[in-house]
């Protein structure tokens, strides 16, 4: 199929599943589900019609990121070098001219000179601290047609307000770079990052980057390259692995570079892939909410068919189940809390245990080395056993916490489908299907448990990289002065004691802090799930009875107004299985299963 031909289909499909959300928006809002109405005028339409696709660069840090986007725009346009490490999301965009603007951290933007990006992005920069994200404006051909390169901090940076962003963007994000170093390619914890970090969907939307390659030689290149290839086909089907060297393609050497190859390869995937994913998304999304929308109104006509008090009664019991299920909810913040001070509780008591350990063998350590490596070397000494806690004691604490999650999250969602079920079984037609936004449900689960567990792991350790220990506790203030050996290490046995219980009370508050905030976001999550759905549900029932009571002697019209609306309905639903159809046709595939095709297809991706 020519590119004009392909353009026209893209064109049409388009306009074409618009034309369809506009449709069950006026239905939704019609039978008085003003939510799913406002969502998709204001959220879904929007959306399509911007067709913004975003390409999320990962890796951890010091990988070279932001040389590769670089590389990929042509030019040094973001920091660079040995000492800068992005502290910052960067949205690079397509402008005229280039231009920053950073939004902080308390909601105020201001225009930045790209010239001053390093005070504003690194980790070394004077104002990094303060930023959300800077939105970075360049006339880069890549970014022509609406495409936005995130440049983001390391998976493995340990800042957690950092690794949140980092983690919550990549089940939005419609397709993914990761970033490898061929110096130290596939390490453990890229290995864990990918499996347990990235859910399943969003690692068929990752393209691999070998990057540094011009570190090696020929021979060692090519076993690297196969190494890292056996290793992701492990964790991706069939993963599609590109090395280069993003120093040598900015120097004009781009024989030498692998990026034309790599280049290549996203111009194809950004002229076609690109605008099938998002009219694919799309019409699936439109598909789900019409299969929705066709449930709730079958729940509606079947109402017609009974009396007004026997449909009392019915909803009555809905609305009791509804009240029960909403409580066994509400339990849950309980039990959250519960959990939350046994967790608490674990770490509090591992941290002493690791505290009145390290001081009864500290004595024989101090007696066992030279004097002057004590003076010199002490301070390190303690803040590093701290930090190899911190690491330990983090990822138990993330197993705990992700234990904690994973109940929550499954009591959640069988309420959920018990919400949707007890509607269907007392006023639903009996063919009713009862999970389809459910699906939905499931997949937000899913993007909170990666942003909300994804940052656990390394919160602890940056907490101590950061300062938490020089800031908080005197560790390297213990200054021992005597010349004579005997003297220093009596000071040091004197001394010490006192800094690590300052060390170790500095850091069980923000053990405690990290348990709360990770339960105050799970009890938000239970709330906002259950109140979407219930909402829903409470909203074709009010309208329901409503219409019965003031308009009861109008039954066979609102019987017939409801019956033309479900045709409308399903009619659109299966024109919107035919725009997929023909828009994989398109491209000479087959579209892939509506339910699960990939994350994204509730229409919630970036």
């Amino acid at each position: 199929m020519t590119t004009s031909t392909l353009l026209e289909a893209r064109t049409e499909a388009k306009r074409a599943i618009i034309e369809r959300l506009t449709q069950l928006a006026e239905v939704a809002g019609a039978v008085g589900m003003e939510t799913l109405a406002r969502q998709i005028r204001q959220t879904r339409i929007p959306k399509l019609e911007n067709e913004r696709f975003y390409l999320v660069i990962l890796g951890e840090f010091n990988h070279g990121k932001s040389t590769f986007v670089n590389a990929l725009l042509g030019s040094e346009v973001l920091p660079m070098g040995i000492t800068p490490t992005t502290a910052a999301i960067n949205h690079v965009v397509w402008a005229d001219a280039p231009r920053a603007e950073a939004t902080l951290s308390d909601g105020r933007r201001i225009e930045l000179s790209p010239g001053a990006l390093a005070d504003w992005v690194t980790v070394a920069g004077a104002h990094s601290k303060e930023v959300t994200y800077v939105e970075v404006g360049y006339p880069s051909p890549m970014l022509r047609e609406n495409i936005t390169l995130v440049d983001t901090p390391g998976v493995n940076d340990l800042n957690e307000a950092r690794a949140e962003i980092t983690y919550g963007y990549v089940p939005r994000a419609d397709a993914v770079i990761f970033l490898l170093d061929a110096g130290q390619a596939l390490k453990d914890s890229e290995r864990e990052f990918l499996s347990s970090h990235v859910l399943e969907g969003s690692r068929d939307r990752m393209i691999f980057v070998l990057g540094k390659i011009d570190l090696l030689s020929e021979a060692e290149r090519d076993a690297v390259t196969e190494y890292v290839h056996k290793g992701l086909r492990e964790l991706v089907a069939e993963p599609a692995l590109f090395p280069i060297s993003a120093r040598h393609w900015l120097e004009g050497r781009a024989d030498q570079s692998g990026m034309p190859e790599l280049v290549g390869h996203l111009e194809r995937f950004l002229d076609t892939d690109r605008s099938r994913i998002l009219l694919d998304n799309a019409a699936v999304d439109a598909g789900r909410t019409a299969a929705y929308l066709e449930q709730n109104l079958g729940v509606k006509l079947h109402a017609f068919d009974l009396d007004l008090a026997e449909l009392e009664h019915r909803i009555a019991i809905v609305r009791s189940q509804l009240d029960a299920s909403k409580r066994t909810l509400d339990e849950l913040h309980v039990r959250i809390g519960a959990e939350a001070e046994a967790i608490k509780a674990q770490v509090r008591m591992d941290l002493e245990n690791f505290t009145r350990a390290f001081l009864e063998a500290l004595p024989a350590q101090i007696d066992a080395v030279d004097a002057d490596d004590v003076k010199t070397y002490l301070p390190g000494f303690i803040e590093d056993k701290f930090r190899e806690f911190a690491e330990l004691e983090g990822h138990k604490l993330a197993s705990l916490l992700e234990h904690l999650a994973e109940e929550v999250i499954a009591v959640t969602n069988e309420n959920l489908e018990a919400a949707s079920a007890a509607l269907a079984d007392r006023i639903g037609p009996t063919d009713a299907e009862v999970d389809i936004e459910v699906d939905s449900f499931k997949y937000d689960v899913g993007v909170y448990a990666v942003g909300a567990l994804g940052t656990t792991v390394f919160l602890f350790i940056n907490t101590l990289a950061g300062g938490l220990l020089t800031l908080a506790a005197p560790i390297l203030a213990i200054v021992l002065k005597s010349k004579v050996a005997g003297d220093i290490r009596e000071q040091a046995k004197e001394r010490v004691p006192a800094a690590v219980r300052n060390a170790s009370d500095a850091m069980r508050p923000h053990f405690d802090a990290c348990v709360n905030d990770f339960a105050t976001r799970l009890r938000g999550f239970v709330t906002s799930a259950g109140n979407a759905l219930y909402k829903g549900i409470s909203e074709i029932l009010d309208q329901t009875i409503r219409e019965r009571r003031e308009r009861a002697g109008e039954l066979d019209g609102l019987r017939a107004a409801t019956s033309e609306q479900i045709t409308a309905v399903t009619a659109s639903r299966r024109a919107l299985d035919q725009i997929r159809e023909a828009l994989w046709r398109s491209y000479d595939e087959p579209p892939p299963d509506v339910v699960g095709t990939r994350p994204g297809d509730d229409g919630q991706s970036a």
